[in-house]
């Protein structure tokens, strides 16, 4: 089961979880085109486009379309985002900068810093989306995101 939160200061959601697995193998979930692909697509999304260099510097992108949601023109609207990657520490952090077309201001920064850590039962898993204080309708899609994207990351790896 996971638990997220919105912080008090409304800047951040926190989505956390227990994986039965162990630390380098949800790293690996993170960071590996292919399985990244797998666990990213599910429910009302697809994912179309996962590029992740996963190192300091590195870019990283991921682009989405929504199942059914079409735009005026009959095409599949897409969902992109992009960034940075800022902090690599196999298997515990991996930090990076997040930019999404679909944002009230599409060039506003915002940061996703996952932390895993050993527990009893494997890995128990953090991840942080900052920067969302001036963004209320980006806060509330992403309360509403994360916990259903730590779930199949869970679903995914413990398989």
């Amino acid at each position: 089961m996971s638990t997220t939160r919105i912080t008090p200061d409304q800047d951040a959601i926190v989505s956390e979880i227990e994986i039965a697995a162990p630390p380098e193998r949800v790293f690996q979930a993170l960071i590996n085109r292919s399985q990244a692909m797998q666990w990213g697509s599910g429910g009302n999304f697809e994912m179309t486009v996962w590029e992740m260099d996963a190192r300091p510097g590195g870019k990283w992108q991921f682009i989405s379309h929504e199942k059914g949601v079409k735009n005026p023109d009959g095409s599949a609207r897409e969902f992109e985002h992009h960034g940075e990657v800022l902090e690599v520490d196999p298997p515990r952090t991996l930090a990076y900068t997040w930019f999404a077309n679909w944002h009230e201001n599409p060039l506003h920064k915002t940061l996703v810093r996952w932390e895993l850590a050993p527990s009893p039962s494997g890995t128990r898993v953090k991840v942080t989306h900052s920067g969302l204080l001036q963004m209320p309708s980006a806060r509330t899609g992403y309360s509403q995101g994360w916990p259903g994207l730590v779930v199949a990351l869970k679903n995914f790896v413990e398989k």
